[in-house]
């Protein structure tokens, strides 16, 4: 088994099996490397993104030239950089934690007792909205804090427009629904 990375390189550019699944093991750490730039490890598409990485320095053998007179190494190391980069902005979805300070309402002075009943009726809002399913909650986060128009919404989410709409009036019924408003 060869250990010289120039020699694998060589020997996978002329077409080594053996050689080409060498060359992809030593370059895993590569790939692990631009992916975690736009993805965490616990994303589901992360082993998918190494697949399609493996496939880049696959097809990257058989598109390489010499005669450019770039090694190989670097070649490959800004194909797989720059892949990753337009991969995740093209497919990139918008990512959201909610938590309490993401629901701005303004404090006019209040009494403390009018203080402690908005922030309770602020906890409950919160915990209505994590029993949405996931998509209602992009949808309704998407809507209301991020304050993207319908349209954005469908194209970033990749949903047809009017589904947007239907998702997000059937939040709104279930939130309205399961807040008890304190007034």
């Amino acid at each position: 088994m060869p250990s010289d990375i120039n020699h694998i390189i060589q020997m996978s550019l002329e077409g080594d099996k053996n050689c080409q699944e060498i060359l992809l093991q030593k370059l895993t750490p590569l790939i692990y490397k631009n992916i975690y730039m736009y993805w965490s490890p616990s994303d589901l598409i992360t082993e998918d993104l190494v697949q399609e990485g493996y496939l880049l320095i696959l097809e990257s053998l058989e598109s390489y030239d010499e005669k450019y007179n770039v090694h190989f190494l670097q070649y490959i190391k800004i194909k797989i950089l720059f892949f990753y980069k337009n991969y995740y902005r093209n497919n990139k979805k918008y990512k959201f934690e909610l938590n309490i300070s993401d629901i701005n309402i303004l404090n006019d002075e209040k009494s403390p007792i009018e203080q402690v009943i908005k922030d309770e009726e602020i906890k409950e809002l919160v915990n209505n909205l994590k029993k949405l399913s996931a998509k209602e909650q992009e949808i309704i986060y998407l809507y209301y804090h991020k304050r993207l128009p319908v349209s954005e919404i469908s194209e970033a989410l990749n949903i047809p427009y009017r589904t947007v709409i239907g998702k997000k009036q059937v939040a709104i019924k279930k939130l309205k629904k399961s807040t008890v408003s304190v007034n």
